[in-house]
């Protein structure tokens, strides 16, 4: 019998608020490299290259979606940058998770405002999206993570561990 659990889900990540004004001092960047070479012709293109390489190295890190996989008692949260980088981001271990349940319970708005614990947002920062507080301890350090899996994915934890997740019915 095989006793693996799979589950996967892809989340798109809202935009958020300073990307629209970092597009536009790109754009600037670019305006005043640009007057740069034209003024100063003997070194003005070096601002303008430097410029144009860090826009084209750094713009693809703009946009962040993540990719949960669950995969036998682990929970791996992957960054995936512009649709076309992959970075591999946290490995959680079921036996590492205190508690899993929906962010709007009474118990989760004082975890998320604990100085003491290390807390992460890997939900796609939409206003009605359906989130879930995961609290657990890694390497002694406490963690707060904020996540929006899928049903498939908090039934496969669950399998795991029913006594940890706790999924509303």
């Amino acid at each position: 019998m095989n006793d693996e659990i799979y589950a996967e889900w892809y989340v798109n990540r809202k935009n958020p608020g300073w990307y629209i004004p970092a597009l536009l001092g790109m754009g600037v960047l670019v305006l005043i490299g640009f007057y740069l070479m034209m003024t100063q012709p003997t070194w003005g293109f070096i601002p303008f290259l430097v410029v144009i390489l860090g826009i084209m190295y750094g713009r693809r890190f703009l946009h962040v979606d993540y990719e949960y996989i669950f995969v036998s008692n682990e929970l791996r949260i992957d960054k995936v940058y512009s649709q076309a980088i992959r970075k591999k981001g946290i490995t959680i271990q079921m036996t590492d998770v205190e508690v899993v349940e929906k962010t709007n319970a009474e118990r989760n708005k004082s975890l998320l405002q604990d100085k003491n614990a290390v807390s992460e947002d890997f939900s796609s920062l939409q206003k009605d999206a359906e989130t879930y507080t995961m609290l657990y301890t890694q390497k002694g350090k406490r963690h707060v993570m904020v996540f929006e899996p899928d049903e498939k994915i908090l039934k496969a934890m669950w399998r795991c561990s029913p006594s940890k997740v706790r999924i509303p019915r």
